[in-house]
């Protein structure tokens, strides 16, 4: 097992590096860069604004900047009006654990991502605890009572589960439940006009609601129906007739012998859906204010905030990759058949 991981892990790297590329160069060649959005002003004359783009490494190649980016180089820093102050500092770069500091917010990027993602793996986390349990239970009793009405209506939720747009079904709740009924907070994670005192879970957990069932809706649809499919398949397999046959009772048939099994492919998917939600739960963020890592990004890249973007993306694939490798180790644990 550790040979294993070890071995996924290297292999990661470069996966990681082949993604920040991209993710470099494609920022690149979006219209627009920091420097037009500081400059924004009819005051602002050629020479600042090349002088700025200068102190901001922007008048490099895009290699160029991505290996500056990647293992540091010397650099000028800006005040708070985004001007050159003169004082020339050292940045030490990506490999030697300098994320840069954000253009717009003047802070260290890795500073501010720490501050957002936690709420980001809140929300995502109970989505998928919501999600795998409400799926697995109904998908579950879809296939044991095959082909009757509640199996039907299991089919029918979980195609509209996967066709409703998360963005759309999160307006359509806050206008009813928020707008409408008053009985859900619009937005945000805590009543904004009250002192905070730090995290309290009861204060947030009405703000959760909508959102933790806009993503988890998306899980319920397809865990519900890939389970139905596996234990259908279960249910058809020789030691299932073998254990009735034996006169085993149908709760441990079902929950022994059929639930057990089915569900070891299920379980594989969970390091997938943690990975997968971190970039999946932007939109969602952006739709209720949440203060999360994916806000932060739309957040970034509406300002051209470069270190940012580039600093939530380094962030959000390694958790992906994360996911990927927690994936593959649950394969292994629920299934002792599997060996590495």
């Amino acid at each position: 097992m550790t040979r294993y991981l070890l071995r996924r892990i290297v292999q990661a790297v470069p996966t990681l590096f082949g993604i920040t590329l991209l993710s470099f160069l494609l920022m690149l060649a979006t219209p627009g860069d920091p420097v037009t959005l500081i400059t924004f002003n009819p005051n602002a004359t050629p020479e600042g604004t090349a002088t700025l783009r200068r102190q901001l490494g922007l008048d490099q190649p895009p290699l160029v900047q991505y290996i500056y980016w990647l293992i540091g180089n010397d650099w000028v820093k800006i005040d708070a009006k985004g001007n050159g102050s003169g004082e020339y500092g050292t940045r030490r770069g990506l490999l030697r654990g300098d994320f840069g500091q954000s253009i717009i917010l003047k802070r260290p990027v890795l500073e501010v991502i720490a501050e957002r993602v936690p709420a980001t793996l809140l929300l995502t986390g109970t989505a998928v605890l919501v999600g795998y349990i409400v799926g697995v239970i109904l998908g579950l009793f879809a296939a044991l009572f095959h082909r009757s009405w509640f199996d039907q209506l299991v089919r029918v939720l979980s195609v509209l589960g996967n066709a409703v747009p998360g963005f759309w079904l999160g307006l359509i709740l806050i206008i009813i439940f928020s707008v409408q009924l008053g009985v859900l907070p619009m937005s945000g994670m805590r009543d904004i006009t009250k002192p905070s005192s730090g995290f309290n879970l009861q204060e947030t957990l009405p703000y959760m609601v909508m959102p933790v069932f806009v993503i988890a809706l998306g899980i319920i649809a397809s865990i519900s129906r890939y389970t139905r499919v596996q234990v259908l398949e279960v249910l058809g397999q020789d030691y299932v007739r073998t254990a009735y046959a034996k006169g085993l009772a149908n709760r441990r048939v079902y929950f022994v012998h059929i639930a057990r099994n089915a569900l070891i492919p299920i379980v594989t998917l969970l390091g997938v859906a943690l990975g997968s939600l971190i970039g999946g739960a932007v939109i969602i963020e952006q739709v209720f204010s949440w203060p999360g890592l994916g806000r932060l990004v739309i957040e970034a890249v509406g300002t051209r905030d470069y270190p940012l973007i580039m600093g939530s993306v380094v962030i959000g694939s390694v958790l992906y990759i994360t996911g990927l490798l927690i994936s593959d180790v649950l394969y292994v644990l629920v299934d002792p058949r599997i060996r590495l």
